[in-house]
């Protein structure tokens, strides 16, 4: 009988060999890997193992299991949601600031401009269109702003990242917005959100506009002004400031 951390590094080790195989094939979504007796003759391992690595492979969205006739370990498309979640935490235990969080954002969004205007088509200039209108109706409803927002939400730089056709390029953007916007909610009631939201809106719609143009020296002028403007709104206090201006408020306490 295997101990609980042997199990654990079986469960794994299987996973990463299903994984591996579903990448070989070309991760067809949809095709049928078979049974779970199936894979368990493929892989020769135990029905705990086997169900131990499909948990795994289910929660990053890898595979599903479908029940009844015709059922079995179904390939399916992952999401980067479970990435940017996991992510996430782990930004924050390192110590990550908005303010870092921007340094890094502004390095790679800037690098992504010539890349989306050498792709810029009409299906792509209406994919900003509707996103800006979509955006544009939620920077008015404050009340639905966290409703619509979850924490791995597609905002508008996760957009511009698509438009690159570089999905490593969409997923680090996606990653550092989602961070950045997960410091900003848990800062702001609907009111402070509603009047930085419109402010925000206008900048991308500016963006959008000097992109869709092919104009590449004003949506990289365009781009870097949104960005330090949203640095300015979302931007975290430093530490030392925060303790500063709360000791003033005990010391001089408002009258």
């Amino acid at each position: 009988m295997i101990g609980t951390g042997e199990f654990d590094k079986a469960g794994a080790v299987t996973a990463d060999r299903i994984q591996n195989w579903i990448s070989n094939e070309g991760w067809p979504i949809g095709l049928r890997l078979g049974t779970e007796p199936d894979l368990m003759a493929r892989f020769t391992v135990s029905r705990g193992v086997l169900r131990e690595a499909l948990r795994m492979l289910e929660q990053q969205g890898v595979v599903e299991t479908r029940r009844g006739r015709g059922g079995g370990v179904v390939v399916s498309q992952p999401s980067t949601d479970a990435v940017v979640e996991a992510a996430i935490p782990y930004l924050r235990f390192r110590g990550v600031r908005t303010n870092h969080t921007f340094e890094a954002r502004r390095a790679l969004e800037l690098s992504m401009v010539p890349l989306i205007i050498d792709r810029m088509n009409n299906d792509n200039a209406r994919t900003l269109e509707q996103f800006l209108e979509w955006e544009g109706t939620l920077a008015k409803a404050p009340d639905e702003f966290f409703e619509r927002k979850h924490t791995a939400f597609r905002g508008f730089h996760t957009i511009l990242a698509a438009l690159t056709g570089n999905p490593a390029l969409e997923l680090f953007v996606h990653v550092l917005e989602s961070l950045t916007f997960a410091a900003y909610r848990r800062n702001r009631d609907t009111g402070q959100i509603q009047l930085e939201d419109n402010t925000i809106y206008e900048r991308h719609c500016a963006v959008a506009a000097a992109l869709i143009a092919k104009d590449a020296d004003r949506a990289l002028r365009e781009l870097d002004e949104a960005m330090a403007l949203a640095r300015d709104l979302y931007g975290e206090p430093d530490p030392v400031e925060r303790l500063k201006a709360r000791a003033a408020s005990i010391l001089l306490p408002d009258k």
